[in-house]
């Protein structure tokens, strides 16, 4: 059919044929693109970094508990840690590599965590006091452990002529190493309550068995900080 006379005949407008759209190469300047190599980049200093670190420590023993003084070492004590060491100072710790010898002790309280020191090491001899056990009358301060310190401080009885006299405490030993701590399960109204083992120098010993023999009340007060995990002294 014909258009009408004075009428224009729309005609579609004519393009050429569409090209198929292609993924053009990437840019160095494409901002992805340099994150991504960033982020690379950094993967592997850092893991260059943490294989150089590996390499630097060394396997030494720790504790897996606290340990008193006096008090045998096994293995169930110990356990194996990598640690960055010091060249001076490195032999001054047991390497995990190595056995403890049957019978070695502790010569002082040692802490969890606490690397293995070679002078706090040693036979039975070597002790250098005597592990007392002390009775207490009361529940000991949750800071008296095993590895602890504590001073020791003793009422001696009261004087019978002297009526109505508070006796004064004495300072029997001051920061004692802790070689022990036990419940006591008495009978029926039994006064003591725990006893605690305490290494005691030769100077203050004789005083200790003298205020066991007279049943004087033995008071531990813990030295703040003392058991601490890992804290050497």
């Amino acid at each position: 059919m014909s258009a009408p006379a004075g009428h224009a005949v729309p005609v579609a407008p004519w393009a050429p044929a569409g090209r198929a759209r292609r993924l053009a190469p990437p840019s160095w300047r494409d901002p992805r693109l340099l994150v991504g190599v960033a982020l690379v980049l950094g993967s592997v200093v850092l893991g260059g970094r943490a294989v150089a670190e590996a390499r630097g420590t060394e396997a030494v023993w720790a504790l897996a508990r606290p340990v008193g003084a006096g008090t045998a070492l096994t293995a169930e004590d110990l356990r194996a840690v990598q640690v960055r060491l010091d060249p001076a100072t490195a032999d001054a710790y047991v390497a995990a590599e190595q056995r403890l010898a049957p019978g070695v002790v502790a010569l002082r309280g040692l802490g969890t965590g606490e690397l293995l020191p070679r002078a706090a090491l040693g036979g039975g001899a070597d002790v250098s006091g005597r592990v007392v056990a002390l009775p207490l009358d009361a529940v000991p301060d949750e800071e008296v452990v095993e590895g602890g310190r504590v001073d020791v401080w003793v009422t001696w009885p009261a004087d019978p002529a002297e009526r109505g006299a508070l006796p004064e405490p004495e300072l029997l030993a001051e920061a004692a190493d802790v070689a022990g701590v036990r419940p006591l399960t008495g009978g029926l109204g039994a006064a003591r309550v725990a006893e605690v083992r305490v290494l005691l120098g030769p100077a203050v010993l004789p005083r200790a068995l003298q205020a066991l023999a007279v049943d004087a009340e033995v008071a531990l007060v813990p030295v703040p900080g003392a058991a601490a995990a890992g804290v050497g002294r």
